[in-house]
C-alpha cells in the first residue's frame, strides 16, 4: 500500500469513521460510493467470498452498478465468464481491469468487458481484493469514465475497502443472529510499545531497513515485530495491519 497523506488520508479516515458507526450495509455502501466518486468512480460492487456453488447474487454485499448492466450481468450469467472475477480472488494487490491480459481472455470474456465499456460507459475499472489469514475474503470492484489513477487515491480506496469488509462481516453476523460471545472473547490484543513504534513507521511508508535505522534495531527485529503485530491484528498483509491499527486507535499516524 502506497504511503499517502493530505486529503487522501483525511478522506480515508473520515470514511472509516462513518463505516465504523454504520448499522446497515446501505450506509457502508453509501460511504464507499461517496468517497470513490471523489476519485471518479461512480459505480461499485462489493462481493464476499463464497463456495463455487453459491450464486453470485448471494455474495454481493453492496452494489451500485448501472441498473440495466446489473440486470444483464445476472440474466446472462456474465459472472461465469467475467475475466475480472477470478483475478480478484487470486491477486493480493490492487489492480486495474486493464491489467488482465487480453491474450488470456476467451471471446466470451472479451465480450463482457466490451459490453461494460461500450454500452454502460464503464471505461476504467479498479479492483481491491481483501485477504485475511485464511485467504481471500472479499473484493471491491469500482468503475468510472474519467478517474484519478494516482497511488495516493488507490491507497485510500484500499484502506477503506479493508475496513468496510470487516464491518460488512460484523453486520452480516448480526443479521444471521449469531452469538456475539465469540467476538467478545476475541478482544483486541494491545500492541506493545515497540510494536506500535514499528507500525507507526510502516504506516508512514518506511521500509524495514529505514525503520531499523530510525529505531536503532536490526532489520530482522523490525520484520519479526511487524509479523507479531499482524497476528495480533488478524491481518494478512502489512497494509491490512496498518488499517486495523488505525481503526483501533493503536497508532498515531
Amino acid at each position: 500500500m502506497a504511503s499517502f497523506r493530505g486529503r487522501y488520508f483525511q478522506d480515508a479516515l473520515s470514511a472509516i469513521e462513518r463505516i465504523g458507526a454504520a448499522q446497515s450495509a446501505a450506509v457502508i455502501g453509501d460511504v464507499i460510493i461517496r468517497m470513490a466518486s471523489s476519485f471518479g468512480y461512480h459505480h461499485i460492487c462489493f462481493v464476499a467470498s463464497g463456495s463455487s456453488s453459491q450464486p453470485f447474487h448471494d455474495r454481493v454485499l453492496w452494489e451500485a452498478w448501472p441498473k440495466q448492466w446489473a440486470e444483464q450481468y445476472r440474466r446472462s450469467n456474465f459472472y461465469a465468464c467475467d475475466p475480472v472475477a477470478p483475478e480478484i480472488r487470486r491477486r493480493v494487490e490492487m489492480f486495474a481491469w486493464s491489467d488482465v491480459p487480453l491474450d488470456k481472455m476467451s471471446p466470451a470474456s472479451r465480450q463482457v468487458m466490451e459490453i461494460a465499456a461500450e454500452d454502460y460507459d464503464l471505461k476504467f475499472g479498479l479492483c481491491a481484493p481483501v485477504h485475511g489469514l485464511n485467504g481471500y475474503q472479499a473484493g471491491l470492484s469500482l468503475a468510472g469514465h474519467e478517474v484519478e489513477r494516482t497511488p495516493e487515491a488507490n491507497a485510500a480506496i484500499e484502506l477503506v475497502a479493508m475496513y468496510a469488509s470487516n464491518r460488512f462481516a460484523v453486520l452480516r453476523a448480526r443479521d444471521q443472529s449469531k452469538s456475539t460471545k465469540p467476538d467478545s472473547k476475541a478482544t483486541v490484543s494491545v500492541l506493545t510499545t515497540r510494536e506500535r513504534e514499528v507500525m507507526n513507521w510502516v504506516a508512514a511508508g518506511k521500509t524495514a531497513w529505514d525503520t531499523s535505522v530510525i529505531l536503532s534495531i536490526s532489520e530482522d527485529t523490525v520484520n519479526k515485530t511487524v509479523t507479531a503485530a499482524m497476528h495480533k491484528l488478524n491481518a494478512h498483509t502489512r497494509a491490512q495491519a496498518v488499517a486495523e491499527a488505525i481503526k483501533r486507535g493503536l497508532i498515531a499516524y
